[in-house]
């Protein structure tokens, strides 16, 4: 559901190859200049030598978008130093730790690698990262969403983020139409009541006053980051959340710099900085900077609004003053390019007036963007599901529900189809969305994934072993335990995995006779994408960092018998010479989040009989525990 980068790539060479000659593709080029003629535009390129090209064309389309080029630290950090002492790179070119010091996304990112670095096998006894933790200042909280979100209030099944965000069945009898803009007071109530049932709360419990969503006025709109990892890294405090806008950044004495942080709640400042990753988001300006004055003009460009630098309709393509000229990705989406298409094929269509595009009303909203209003949304153009049917209303096309039922399952553009359409693949399409849907609602699919995300971080257990036999001992331990993040590592199997934790817990085990030991354990627990598979792992014994071999794959009840048991469950098994363990789990969700679960090992042989129940309980978090 959520390819990876060379995937897209894989796609997008299929369907280039598929569907545009060679001969369109101009690489290494840039564009200078674009002027209207009387028919059409006369384009000016320039390539890496520095020779330039003068074409003529009918139409102009614009696809930079957004994402036309990372938005510079200056930009957003009124004071830096002219030459920092440490490196300085955009969220989106960070890949390596080992890159960053060799001189909200971002943050957890580089916490993984620095879990990872502290964790792996690779590192033992080399950890020049140790001392090192992400510091992370964001002017408003912000809730963090993982890929896979709770389908209902039971918390026993899963969906996509996407498939569940676009459900047809959510919208109200009638039409569905599109809206945009400011928030009125009850839409960001709902959207905040909606957001933290989603998360299990107000993030209070994290530790981060930062991230602590108000109950009250006044109050941003609702800020989303999609990650699975960071509110557990902010709990342990490997990720140091604070409230404000870095306005400075200077060198110090040492080598390191000095981040000078303004904050409602007092400035303060931030020493021994190691590296700066900037997470400023993108500058959309170099999409029209190479356009003409006037059309400028007539688009009402405005480049230091990074959110809305021109004013556009027809779901933000167009302007009707410049009727041959296009824009795709200002926002981002799905159809503007079929869109366009008809309206320029089309010898007579009726354009779209959409109230939430009239001139003066979006003129307004730029305006409150610019006073930080707090009801403008995060994404003021977000209803995707609203604009798809608008669309497809605007071109005529039918909505195909089969085989889910009217009105009902996710939205594609494979579900709207116009006369002469490939019908039989768009219809293979659907059925694989129906496919997911159904294995989500019905089976479980993805609730292995939803489960390996939560146990991340630090718990506190509490075990009683009860055993029916003289020979082995009952007792009580007490202690803690963690799951800590890393990169997958190799083993004998062969198997490959893509997400990885390293298990270590530590307590005080009381015997029956009354003695006490110190007791140590380490696990791996392991989730593959391909397989939806979790499972669990032992160590070797000469070093509890190294995958030695499988202990047991955990399968998960459907959905329906999870909802009898009130919580989701697993159940699993291992023979280990004479010896069977039969486990069982209970992880009882909150939203997205786990605060207790609990495990019951039963192990019967020759020489053992004997339950052994644990109870996890999340820790407190790190801010709180000081």
């Amino acid at each position: 559901m959520f390819p990876k980068a060379w995937q897209v790539n894989r796609y997008l060479e299929a369907y280039r190859t598929r569907n545009i000659p060679h001969e369109c593709f101009r690489f290494h080029h840039h564009v200078v200049r674009a002027e209207r003629t009387a028919t059409g535009w006369r384009v000016t390129t320039r390539d890496n030598t520095g020779h330039e090209r003068v074409q003529g064309f009918d139409y102009l389309l614009i696809g930079s978008g957004f994402f036309s080029q990372p938005r510079p630290l200056n930009m957003t950090v009124p004071h830096v130093a002219a030459t920092l002492n440490v490196k300085t790179v955009h969220s989106s070119e960070f890949r390596r730790l080992e890159d960053l010091f060799a001189n909200g996304e971002a943050a957890a990112a580089v916490a993984q690698q620095l879990s990872d670095a502290m964790w792996s096998p690779r590192n033992r006894g080399n950890q020049p990262y140790k001392n090192c933790k992400v510091v992370h200042i964001t002017p408003r909280p912000l809730h963090a969403l993982p890929p896979f979100n709770p389908v209902d209030a039971s918390y026993v099944s899963f969906l996509p983020l996407d498939l569940k965000l676009y459900e047809l069945s959510k919208r109200p009898p009638g039409p569905i139409t599109g809206n945009a803009g400011q928030l009125s007071q009850a839409v960001k109530d709902a959207i905040h009541g909606a957001l933290q049932a989603q998360i299990g709360g107000d993030q209070s419990d994290l530790g981060a006053p930062a991230l602590t969503i108000p109950a009250a006025e006044p109050r941003s709109a609702v800020y989303v980051a999609l990650s699975e990892t960071y509110p557990e890294f902010v709990r342990s405090g490997l990720v140091d959340v604070h409230s404000g806008r870095v306005v400075e950044l200077r060198n110090a004495k040492d080598g390191t710099c000095v981040a000078h942080v303004a904050s409602s709640d007092g400035d303060f400042t931030i020493d021994n900085v190691g590296a700066v990753i900037y997470a400023t988001g993108y500058s959309p300006a170099a999409a029209a900077e190479f356009l003409p004055a006037d059309v400028k003009e007539e688009l009402q460009d405005c480049p230091s609004s990074v959110r809305m630098p021109l004013i556009l309709s027809g779901w933000q393509t167009m302007s009707v003053t410049v009727p041959n000229l296009a824009f795709i990705g200002f926002y981002e989406v799905e159809m503007q390019a079929r869109f366009t298409a008809q309206r320029w094929l089309a010898e007579e269509r009726d354009l779209p007036s959409l109230r939430y595009e009239e001139p003066a009303v979006l003129l307004r909203l730029r305006e409150a963007m610019q006073d930080r209003s707090q009801f403008v949304p995060q994404y003021w153009f977000g209803d995707y599901l609203g604009y798809i049917e608008e669309i497809a209303v605007n071109l005529q096309l039918s909505r195909n529900d089969d085989p889910f039922g009217t009105r009902e399952g996710p939205i594609s553009p494979a579900r709207y189809l116009a006369t002469g359409d490939d019908e039989a693949q768009a219809k293979a399409v659907v059925h694989d969305l129906y496919s997911v849907w159904l294995s989500c609602t019905m089976q479980g699919k993805y609730v292995a994934r939803a489960t390996f995300r939560a146990l991340q971080g630090n718990w506190q257990i509490s075990r009683t072993i009860d055993s029916r036999l003289s020979s082995f001992p009952s007792g009580v331990l007490e202690g803690k335990a963690s799951f800590h993040p890393r990169l997958p590592t190799p083993d004998k199997s062969g198997e490959t995995f893509d997400l990885e934790y390293i298990y270590q817990e530590m307590g005080v085990l009381r015997i029956q006779n009354g003695s006490a030991v110190t007791a140590r354990r380490s696990y791996v627990y392991r989730y593959s994408e391909a397989r939806d598979k979790l499972s669990v792992w032992f160590v070797k014994p000469e070093n509890d960092l190294e995958v030695d071999y499988l202990f047991h794959n955990l399968h998960f009840a459907y959905p329906n018998d999870a909802k009898a048991q009130g919580a989701c469950s697993a159940s699993a098994e291992h023979l280990c010479v004479e010896d069977m363990y039969e486990t069982k789990y209970r992880f009882p969700f909150c939203g997205i989040a786990l605060r207790n679960f609990a495990t019951t090992h039963t192990v019967r042989g020759p020489s053992k009989d004997y339950t052994m129940v644990t109870q996890f309980s999340r820790q407190k978090p790190a801010a709180l525990s000081t």
